[in-house]
């Protein structure tokens, strides 16, 4: 009996073991620009966690790890920025992380991570809200891009905010100025910019205006014709992908 007790409790604090590991081996979504399509998982664990079965969810798309980056795990601390080959709207959408697909992308089992901007009630919110990382009707009603500000515990539309400007500032290749603007833009790229595009997007997502790179020169775009408001320029060269914002006055 003594025996029968002493293995229950050993396996008791196995299945612990192996809980305890995979909490505190938590990835998340960090970063979300859907106007880019780029997205940062960081692992907020405390041991190392393998990424690439991991899958993309916009319903109807869907796209594993392993195939939009080389980066095969994350250790504790470390974050990958993955540009992913399925598509964000960029006014209203969803985004679900899932550790496999062999499940099915309604499983909340599968499920780690969400979040939903623009409006509430897509595709997968309801998976979202059985998996504990959503809360029903609840949806991040800021700007593009998104940054999550949490612990890696906290989960839901609270916990998400606007990548601020100091933020693009810190990693930025680009020079916008005058910002705000009212009439011309210019920019600098300070890399290598041919073979390149510049789009313009309003805050619902619409392209505006479209213009090819062919030069690492300053550039200058006529913006007289935009209504106010704030605006994403994307542009797309050879080497990176570059989100900024500016305002027209």
């Amino acid at each position: 009996m003594k025996t029968n007790y002493t293995l229950k409790m050993a396996l008791l604090l196995l299945i612990a073991t192996f809980c305890f590991s995979n909490l505190t081996a938590q990835v998340r979504i960090l970063r979300l620009d859907p106007a880019t399509n780029s997205v940062t998982l960081k692992n907020f664990g405390s041991s190392n966690v393998p990424i690439s079965g991991y899958w993309f969810c916009n319903f109807p798309m869907y796209a594993q790890v392993s195939d939009m980056t080389s980066t095969a795990s994350l250790d504790p601390g470390e974050e990958v920025n993955i540009g992913s080959t399925i598509n964000f709207a960029v006014a209203d959408g969803e985004f679900g992380l899932y550790t496999t697909n062999s499940e099915g992308f309604g499983s909340s089992n599968a499920m780690i991570d969400y979040l939903q901007w623009g409006s509430a009630g897509h595709q997968r919110e309801s998976t979202a809200v059985g998996a504990g990382v959503w809360d029903a009707g609840s949806f991040v009603n800021v700007s593009p891009p998104f940054e999550y500000n949490g612990d890696g515990t906290q989960n839901g539309a609270a916990f998400w905010v606007t990548l601020g400007v100091d933020d693009f500032e810190t990693i930025s290749q680009i020079e916008l100025f005058p910002n705000p603007t009212s009439t011309t833009l210019n920019i600098i790229i300070n890399r290598s910019a041919i073979n390149g595009t510049i789009g313009i997007y309003d805050i619902l997502g619409k392209e505006v205006i479209s213009q090819s790179i062919n030069s690492s020169d300053a550039l200058q775009l006529d913006v007289s014709n935009l209504i106010s408001g704030m605006y994403l320029i994307k542009i797309a060269t050879e080497n990176s992908v570059e989100t900024k914002r500016f305002i027209k006055n």
